[in-house]
């Protein structure tokens, strides 16, 4: 996309978000500890000055919408019970306006995102997907110690069982962060590659976002969220937990960045 036409759409999607987040619109209880609206406002104004006079401060406007983009994962798996009429009780019921809200701020952020980057000097190398290979452990791992009965910062109310979940999606980006980096998986489909990349890096780091941020701001009398900051272990276990999450999609995001990069425009060649 042409630097002009990024510029015009960026401006665009921010205008939509401020004119959202102004709206009077309902909410639900599962949104509380979500980015408040003047977050997400101060952020698109913020990237709407960032976007006409380009300079290194977009990084704020950018993790502020990536903030403001938290939550978004969850509306989708609610979003998909409710559509398909899957029995799921409050579980299908969905903030559809502050869905669109926190789609418009990923977008946001990615067309951001693309204005920035060309300014900034991005890590590369194979590191970053060993980095998210290895930090992808944390979570599923913390999950499995905990329903083996270990208590070392096991939230009060913890109660789930066998992680099954947990580790498919342990197998599913341990496979993708390898693929990113290693040379088989410059035999895959490229356009699979950056969809899962991409697609990956969106989920957690709006996820851990807005975990890590809204129990920060928590901390700091900010905002109101659900974390009982009584709760030492609680809040402990948010930020291992959350927190990896966080640094586990910047880490796929810059193995991503730096794949797209490196394989734009060449196929590989038998060794």
């Amino acid at each position: 996309m042409p630097f002009q036409r990024l510029q015009i759409s960026a401006l665009t999607v921010l205008a939509f978000v401020v004119a959202l987040a102004l709206a009077p619109l309902p909410t639900l209880p599962y949104t509380t500890g979500f980015a408040p609206h003047w977050v997400t406002i101060v952020a698109a104004v913020l990237g709407a000055v960032f976007v006409v006079r380009p300079h290194p401060a977009g990084l704020l406007p950018a993790l502020l919408l990536l903030w403001s983009a938290g939550g978004l994962v969850l509306d989708v798996f609610r979003a998909f019970f409710a559509l398909t009429g899957i029995p799921a009780g409050e579980f299908a019921q969905v903030d559809w306006p502050g869905m669109a809200l926190r789609g418009l701020s990923l977008a946001g952020c990615a067309l951001l995102g693309a204005l920035l980057l060309p300014r900034i000097r991005v890590p590369g190398g194979a590191w970053l997907g060993y980095a998210a290979f290895a930090i992808g452990f944390v979570y599923p791992s913390a999950k499995l110690y905990w329903s083996a009965g270990g208590t070392w910062l096991r939230p009060a109310d913890y109660g789930e069982g066998f992680p099954y979940g947990e580790l498919v999606m342990l197998a599913i980006g341990a496979v993708g962060s390898l693929a990113l980096v290693q040379r088989w998986g410059r035999w895959l489909p490229r356009r699979l590659v950056l969809a899962g990349g991409w697609t990956g890096a969106a989920m957690l780091t709006t996820m851990g976002a807005m975990s890590v941020l809204g129990t920060l701001s928590q901390l700091l009398g900010i905002t109101r969220g659900p974390v009982p900051l009584s709760e030492p272990a609680t809040v402990a276990a948010v930020a291992v937990v959350y927190g990896s999450w966080l640094l586990f999609g910047l880490a796929v995001a810059g193995a991503t960045l730096s794949y797209q990069r490196t394989t734009s425009g060449r196929r590989p060649t038998p060794r």
